[in-house]
């Protein structure tokens, strides 16, 4: 088969049925399924559904270039599938916390632990898909090639060379282990250890976990920027309409 029956080929499997796009549906169904998991407490399998979603998130970029099937669907996708993996790992994280407050101190002092780290996940989920709806909204182009030319430069730095260096590297680690990570740690502190308690010295599992905090941090930096610019763009349109708006009143 040559180059231009191939081409033609591709042409005529439909967008949404894009291998990578494939792939993304089944990130989306595994991070569902890892939820059915955590809420009856199988730790493991949850925590299993959930690392092979993010793998996947590996596959399907190569996937995509390697067959010539990048498209602005599955860019979109992509993002709603990491925001969704991450979502219901904070939601899962978030149903630990209180379980093990509850479990520990059955009082009214533990409800209130258990509403700070409530508010802190909520925040981290609800950032995130701000972000979201930012990156969307603003872009022209590639958002990721966008901040590598415009915001300041720590922002800069995360998004060089698409991720590859590295800030890059801690703030997605970051994005990705931390909801795991916490997840894993209030679990272990109810006594349902996992296969990561089990293969890893404790130690190591503390580090890797507040290794990834640092990330979330970073990510956080960036998010609140990229929330902020694009605030900052939307109010610069209204200013920019109202005095139209008064100069066409005047004449």
């Amino acid at each position: 088969m040559n180059a231009t029956e191939s081409q033609r080929r591709r042409r005529r499997i439909p967008v949404v049925l894009y291998l990578p796009n494939l792939l993304g549906y089944l990130r989306i169904a595994l991070s569902f399924r890892g939820l059915r998991f955590a809420v009856r407490k199988q730790h493991n399998d949850a925590l299993t559904n959930w690392i092979l979603a993010s793998l996947l998130d590996l596959i399907d970029g190569i996937a995509a270039r390697r067959l010539g099937q990048c498209s602005s669907f599955g860019i979109l996708l992509d993002v709603i599938a990491d925001n969704v993996l991450r979502s219901i790992v904070w939601i899962a994280t978030i149903s630990e916390a209180c379980r093990e407050e509850q479990i520990s101190s059955p009082d009214e002092a533990a409800g209130d632990d258990c509403m700070t780290e409530v508010c802190i996940y909520s925040a981290i989920v609800i950032l995130e898909w701000v972000t979201f709806v930012s990156s969307q909204a603003t872009q022209t182009s590639h958002w990721k090639k966008e901040m590598e030319t415009e915001p300041p430069a720590v922002v800069r730095s995360v998004f060089k060379n698409g991720f590859r260096n590295p800030a890059g590297f801690l703030a997605v680690y970051g994005l990705f282990v931390a909801p795991l990570g916490s997840f894993v740690w209030h679990s272990a502190r109810q006594g349902g250890s996992t296969w990561v308690n089990e293969m890893l010295p404790g130690w190591f599992v503390v580090v890797l976990i507040y290794l990834s905090y640092v990330g979330r941090g970073l990510s956080a930096v960036v998010e609140l920027w990229m929330c902020c610019n694009f605030l900052g763009v939307v109010i610069s349109a209204d200013e920019a309409g109202r005095g139209d708006n008064e100069k066409k009143r005047s004449q």
